[in-house]
């Protein structure tokens, strides 16, 4: 019968065998597609909708595996990203280890140099470290702690004068190092004083015998603590370990690490941050959160050895002192002085200086002295280098010379009888300052021993006579005379008022300011007015007393306005070509000055000079007095 397909008969597979490839070729196509339509467990027939699904299976895993490295990619540089601004992050908030530079810090670049800190404040002075001593320069000295020192390069010594005595020590002692305080030789540890490349350092061991201070030293870098005055510093506890640094803020550079319990002191509170200063002398910053305050500390400075107090000779009352010009003895006998002006005191130009080395032209009337005192006035003479060519720098430069001069000066007003001592040198070279206020406090000495009084005559303060020392005046001496006068020079070239009343209080206020104390200034006034004249450019004077003044304005007719800018009263008029101008002194801009001088607590009234007033000038002072006709 064959092997053919007939009869519809099909053929199949026997159990457990799979058709080969030959039977399938073999059988007809339409058999074919029966098999591939049958239930075959291990061969599905593929439907249309899982077609589209496995084509989009396939899509997605394609575009899946293009996706994944560019994801993988923008997370590695998100990372990244993060990690580089994360780690910015916490560096600005991260808290700097590093130390700063203490050398620079304090501004110490030499092992001879030494830091201070003065008062919770970091010095710009530096101090110098000599042969195991601590040494600060005069110019520090006179800053921080006294001015007193004088000092001469050329005579070798250093002096410190108080109210009795002269202090001595030695410039640059090799050995055996000392001072000299009354004639007694007194040891010391190092050498007091010493010079270098042009200046002068004292020893801290020398200076904390007239200064009062407190002073510790530490070292790394060397540096000293100060206190000059007394003080009540708030203080805090350090909490938790910590720095002090530069500035405010976490990067600043670490000045020195605190531990718990560490003390500082409190300079300033800001939001977070607070200025300190520690223990050992590091100004800087610590964080608030960081100390809790633990309340004050008094600090209290050590007195000195040997303090420096001055007493002074005091007049009752106010004081009103008429100045007498007199060029010979036989000028005067005080009869030419008005008894009921009020004046307590008359200063008589009797002792002229006629050369360089300080001698003297005495013209000194025993009969006048005698005579005011029996009028119940006391008598200062006047001491007065008037002469052109005369020039004391020479006598005022050594200590031998200045002594010289101060016992004439003292052998002749106690020969004369006389009460007291005022000095009107008014040509002081700028460069003789020193030796000035030296030869003032020498001289102090000898008339406070005396009993006599001294008395300086100053110009009004300018910038050209800083160097006149009115500080040490008003320190050594008893009053200090303002010239309240000459705002304007006969020979100056311009015309203007004698004494106006912005320039005599301005007189007044700088003096005091200077350090001269108002219990101890006294202002003079003029007795003198100035008639200007201007022609072709040119401007002169002539001078004239209160009463001339008058009658020269009443004489030509010049008609005078009150002036509220000068507190004078102004006239002027033009003749024969000449502008004529006067800014006239008379008993109502006197009653002016002395309501400032009230004002500002004077100690009295000055007159330049006896001879040039008029009688209402007298009335005007003896109201100011407060003396009643």
């Amino acid at each position: 019968m064959g092997n053919g397909i007939k009869g519809g008969l099909e053929m199949r597979p026997e159990p457990g065998r799979r058709n080969s490839r030959d039977d399938v070729r073999r059988g007809s196509s339409a058999n074919n597609r029966k098999r591939k339509n049958s239930r075959n467990p291990r061969r599905r027939v593929r439907r249309p909708n899982e077609v589209a699904k496995r084509r989009r299976k396939r899509k997605f895993n394609e575009a899946l595996g293009k996706f994944i490295p560019v994801f993988v990619a923008v997370v590695l540089i998100v990372a990244l990203v993060a990690g580089f601004y994360g780690n910015k992050l916490l560096e600005r908030y991260r808290y700097s280890g590093k130390h700063a530079d203490l050398n620079e810090y304090f501004g110490v670049y030499y092992d001879y140099q030494v830091a201070m800190v003065i008062n919770n404040a970091k010095a710009e002075e530096k101090g110098v470290y000599y042969k195991n001593a601590y040494y600060i320069s005069h110019d520090d000295v006179k800053k921080y702690f006294t001015n007193q020192f004088y000092v001469n390069i050329d005579e070798q010594m250093a002096l410190y004068t108080t109210q009795d005595e002269i202090i001595r020590a030695d410039l640059n002692q090799p050995s055996d190092y000392c001072y000299y305080k009354g004639g007694e030789k007194k040891e010391l540890t190092c050498a007091p004083v010493i010079t270098n490349d042009g200046k002068t350092y004292f020893s801290l061991e020398y200076i904390k015998l007239f200064a009062d201070f407190n002073v510790e030293i530490f070292d790394e870098p060397k540096r000293l603590v100060i206190y000059t005055e007394d003080k009540t510093l708030d203080t805090a506890k350090i909490i938790k370990e910590t720095a002090v640094r530069y500035r405010g803020g976490v990067k600043s550079d670490i000045l020195e690490e605190v531990s718990e319990n560490d003390t500082v002191y409190i300079l300033e509170e800001m939001e977070d941050w607070a200025k300190v200063q520690t223990t050992d002398g590091f100004i800087g910053y610590v964080e608030i959160k960081k100390y809790e305050k633990s309340g004050t500390q008094q600090i209290t400075i050590e007195k000195c050895e040997i303090p420096l107090e001055y007493s002074s000779i005091k007049t009752e009352g106010k004081i009103n002192l008429a100045f007498h010009q007199l060029f010979d003895a036989g000028a005067s006998d005080f009869s030419d002085v008005p008894t009921d002006a009020g004046i307590n005191i008359v200063a008589p130009t009797v002792f002229r200086v006629t050369d360089n080395e300080g001698s003297i032209k005495n013209t000194v009337n025993a009969n006048y002295v005698n005579n005011a005192h029996n009028a119940g006035v006391k008598v200062w003479g006047v001491w007065t280098d008037v002469d052109d060519d005369v020039n004391l720098s020479g006598v005022f430069h050594t200590l031998e010379a200045r002594q010289n001069f101060i016992n004439t000066m003292i052998t002749l007003t106690q020969e004369n009888n006389l009460d007291g001592i005022n000095i009107d040198f008014e040509k002081i070279p700028s460069d003789s300052g020193s030796d000035w206020g030296e030869f003032l406090k020498e001289l102090s000495v000898a008339t406070h021993k005396a009993g006599i009084v001294l008395s300086v005559d100053d110009y009004a303060p300018t910038a050209s006579t800083v160097h006149y020392n009115r500080g040490i005046q008003g320190s050594v001496c008893d009053y200090v005379i303002v010239m309240g006068y000459d705002e304007h020079w006969a020979s100056g070239g311009v015309a203007g008022s004698v004494a106006s009343i912005g320039f005599v209080e301005d007189g007044i206020v700088n003096t005091i300011n200077s350090g001269v104390p108002a219990e101890k200034l006294i202002n003079a006034v003029p007795f003198y007015t100035r008639v200007w004249k201007t022609k072709d450019g040119s401007v002169t004077a002539d001078t004239m007393g209160m009463g001339s003044s008058a009658e020269w304005c009443t004489k030509y007719d010049v008609p005078l306005n009150w002036s509220d800018e000068t507190c004078q009263n102004y006239g002027e008029k033009e003749m024969n070509g000449t502008l004529y101008q006067v800014w006239l002194e008379d008993a109502k801009s006197l009653e002016a000055k002395l309501s400032v001088m009230d004002a500002h607590e004077c100690a009295g009234v000055a007159e330049w000079k006896l001879g040039l007033e008029n009688a209402e000038a007298w009335d005007a002072i003896r109201n100011y007095l407060g003396i009643t006709q």
